[in-house]
């Protein structure tokens, strides 16, 4: 099935992709469908490099590139960028807007790095963003299984853990602050509960049902005096 864009979207995606600085803004928390953007068939080239924009924050964040300044807006329906290629060891530039606060960005990227540019909220109220930025080089590729990572990006969550909910089984733990971990599953229907020092903390997240051969990430993120999870699907625009 072909992914149809509008016409706006499609204008912006190409003069990003003229200017070096590639970015999409097509994410919800919803379970992945067959009209999602295919993930990499065989993992990445060698010689390509891949960067998305991720809103973990409370507020729409918009992603203006440098030079040709067009903008896409990530917000709490639509919180992740695809993985878009760019030009290994080149740097992207550009500019994160949130709450009237404006952060600028750049990154280099190594071959066959992924790259999530994360915007979180300020440390003080009407602060600007914190940005991290999360490196992966996948080498894991399975075309039987799908692959859920887990980004920590808070570390006010003590020994973070992610479980599924009613089977007392651990999927994902042991990851540091502002690191990530990775594991290949079953493609199957999957709902992940966070939990911090061994206590559950909010709602199980519904991740749907599981697509062989691709790519999942739950961003776990500060959110006020609490933690948060969401997650994305780690398609590469075509």
């Amino acid at each position: 099935m072909k992914n149809v864009l509008s016409q706006p979207l499609r204008i912006v995606l190409r003069s990003l992709a003229l200017s070096g600085f590639v970015l999409a803004a097509q994410f919800a928390i919803q379970p992945a469908t067959a009209a999602d953007i295919p993930l990499y068939p065989t993992g990445p080239a060698e010689d390509s490099s891949f960067v998305r924009f991720v809103d973990g924050g409370s507020h729409p964040v918009d992603v203006t590139s440098a030079g040709s300044k067009a903008r896409l807006t990530l917000d709490a329906a639509s919180p992740a960028s695809h993985f878009f290629p760019i030009t290994a060891g080149k740097p992207v530039a550009g500019t994160l807007t949130a709450g009237g606060a404006h952060q600028d960005v750049s990154a280099t990227v190594k071959p066959g790095e992924f790259v999530s540019i994360v915007a979180l909220d300020g440390a003080e109220k009407g602060a600007r963003s914190q940005v991290v930025t999360v490196r992966e080089k996948p080498d894991d590729f399975n075309a039987l299984k799908a692959s859920v990572g887990f980004y920590n990006l808070d570390a006010h969550c003590a020994t973070p853990t992610l479980k599924v909910p009613g089977r007392d089984i651990v999927l994902l733990d042991g990851v540091a602050a502002r690191q990530s971990k990775r594991r290949q599953v079953n493609p199957v229907a999957l709902s992940v509960q966070l939990a911090c020092g061994g206590q559950p903390v909010g709602q199980p997240l519904n991740l749907g049902t599981l697509v062989a051969g691709q790519r999942y990430t739950v961003f776990l993120v500060p959110a006020g005096a609490q933690s948060r999870i969401f997650f994305a699907n780690d398609a590469v625009s075509r």
